[in-house]
């Protein structure tokens, strides 16, 4: 199975300008639980949730006041592109 996570530029804007909260390793090791969660159906301890409403086929994980939105495509090649990243206020 190969994994490519890809980022948003909003994704990486807040990575670059909150790097003491969260790194960009922190946020793809919780995108790769998550998928390993979705996908293999492994039992990670992870607050996960699946987006409803206009973020319908999106996933949000929680760490902390941080919230990562990604849409996850399965082909050959398990793509998660992170749309955004940012803090509980202003990421909805």
């Amino acid at each position: 199975m190969t994994i490519k996570i890809n980022y948003s530029k909003k994704s990486d804007k807040f990575l670059k300008k909150n790097q003491s909260v969260i790194s960009q390793k922190e946020v793809s090791e919780l995108v790769i639980s998550s998928l390993r969660r979705i996908i293999l159906l492994e039992d990670v301890t992870i607050d996960l949730k699946m987006m409803r409403g206009d973020y319908k086929g999106y996933y949000r994980i929680r760490k902390g006041n941080i919230r990562i939105i990604f849409q996850l495509k399965q082909n050959d090649i398990i793509i998660a592109s992170v749309m955004t990243i940012g803090f509980r206020g202003n990421v909805y």
